[in-house]
């Protein structure tokens, strides 16, 4: 994953490395989003896709889901593992690039990506493939065209009703283009 604050000099690992290692220590908050969509979702099967330090990884554990997490951050999934352990929760963590990464084949109940915008979509026909019959995909991320009162979107991001135009296998829950503060920092 490669971040929009990312310095074109660096690569997107060294950048992530030490965005992550500044945060260590922090406490993250899970995202709210997910935490509203999962409500009532029997634990399953879940893939956290770019889980840097494992806030909804670990979430989704506590939850009772069998959690795999990858980010190309060997740093955020050090802390994500180390965190898990010191709370007793079981997340299989792994280092992995989102492009190279065996998605598999109707093997996850759950899918999240939270903040990995083209990164998630240009990998969207694996992201559908490894969903079980059934399973959820859920996506939180920064919105690309808003101009709404003034207010511009980012040069990195979605745009309005890209999701489901781009996972149009799936069928849609619920869908919102909004104007709300990211969790993202």
């Amino acid at each position: 994953a490669a971040t929009h604050a990312q310095d074109k000099k660096k690569p997107a690992l060294e950048v992530w490395n030490d965005l992550f290692a500044k945060r260590e220590g922090k406490e993250h908050q899970f995202n709210k989003f997910l935490a509203e969509r999962v409500k009532g979702l029997p634990p399953g099967k879940a893939l956290d896709i770019g889980m840097g330090q494992g806030r909804n990884s670990m979430f989704l554990a506590a939850l009772g889901w069998e959690v795999t997490g990858f980010d190309i951050s060997e740093v955020g999934v050090k802390q994500a593992k180390a965190e898990a352990e010191k709370r007793g929760l079981k997340i299989n963590a792994s280092v992995g690039d989102v492009d190279k990464f065996d998605y598999g084949k109707e093997r996850y109940d759950l899918v999240i990506g939270m903040y990995m915008h083209e990164y998630l979509t240009r990998n969207a026909a694996k992201v559908m493939a490894a969903l079980k019959p059934g399973g959820t995909l859920i996506v939180e991320g920064i919105h690309r065209d808003i101009n709404k009162d003034s207010l511009r979107g980012e040069r990195y991001g979605y745009r309005n009703n890209e999701l489901p135009k781009i996972f149009d296998r799936l069928r849609v829950k619920y869908y919102e283009d909004t104007l709300d503060k990211a969790d993202w920092d």
